[in-house]
């Protein structure tokens, strides 16, 4: 997929209802992110996810309600979407993006958006993303709490296209919980280096929002030209403050140069599990 610019008015609207576009994770950004698509005209959504709707996510997953508690994100989110456009088609996906079968179906897209909280599943979009040339925004947002009281606020927004610097470069995956991710359950219990459960870290649906205005305005300066340059942001709550961030691109880093799987396409295996 080439990026494109350029496209205004009507132009920029046709060419926004013909894009297929991935939401990777359903919960709090990515339902605002199915929510947002659905308002901007994007008819055509491939929505993955793993999870069913919990009592807990009811404070965060929009179009949620007490009466999809053990429904699939997958379903929540397309009903919400068809509330939105009548002639919108999303494509369904119950299943971890880290599983060979599920990565295999982003390829379909013209755009992603990673919405999604562990190492692992971002480890596998960052490869579809260059070893396809499929442009991606990926979110993340994060309160941290010291003493009972909050210490901090945090929202991150990073493009994943040629010629922007990947994760691996900016040094923002940690290799011991991609290892984690990848396994099974069974693989996890014997592992003596997991220690405890992992405990999705809290959020809130204003921090959320940002974030995914945020990430939907840079997708619309990617793909439609809308005027804005930043390709990786920094959001804090409390100064509060909004900055570009920018790192060098490693010639050699296995993922986002020439030497590694950029546009390498289905000649190069994807770092996933084929359970």
């Amino acid at each position: 997929m080439t990026v494109r610019s350029g496209h205004s008015g009507a132009a920029g609207q046709k060419y926004l209802e013909s894009l297929t576009v991935a939401i990777v994770g359903l919960g709090g950004t990515g339902s605002i992110a199915a929510e947002q698509l659905a308002h901007l005209g994007v008819r055509k959504v491939i929505l993955v996810d793993p999870d069913r709707i919990e009592t807990t996510n009811l404070n965060r997953v929009v179009g949620a309600r007490v009466s999809d508690v053990n429904r699939h994100k997958t379903d929540v989110a397309a009903d919400m979407i068809a509330q939105i456009t009548s002639d919108a088609e999303c494509k369904r996906i119950v299943g971890d993006v880290t599983r060979t079968a599920v990565a295999r179906e982003l390829r379909a897209a013209d755009f992603i958006f990673a919405c999604t909280d562990s190492h692992g599943s971002r480890a596998v979009i960052q490869q579809i993303a260059y070893q396809y040339l499929i442009p991606c925004v990926d979110m993340g947002s994060i309160i941290t709490a010291r003493a009972g009281q909050i210490a901090g606020i945090h929202g991150r927004v990073q493009a994943l296209a040629p010629r922007l610097p990947c994760f691996t470069c900016c040094e923002l995956l940690d290799s011991e919980e991609v290892r984690r991710d990848m396994m099974n359950a069974e693989e996890r219990s014997k592992d003596q280096y997991i220690q405890g459960a992992h405990e999705p870290a809290p959020a809130v649906i204003s921090i959320n929002g940002t974030v995914t205005s945020m990430a939907m305005t840079m997708f619309l300066a990617m793909m439609v030209g809308v005027p804005s340059a930043a390709r990786h942001l920094i959001y804090d709550a409390r100064p509060p403050s909004l900055r570009s961030v920018s790192f060098t691109s490693n010639p050699n880093c296995y993922i986002c140069s020439p030497r590694g799987v950029l546009a390498r396409g289905d000649s190069q295996p994807l770092f996933t599990r084929d359970d």
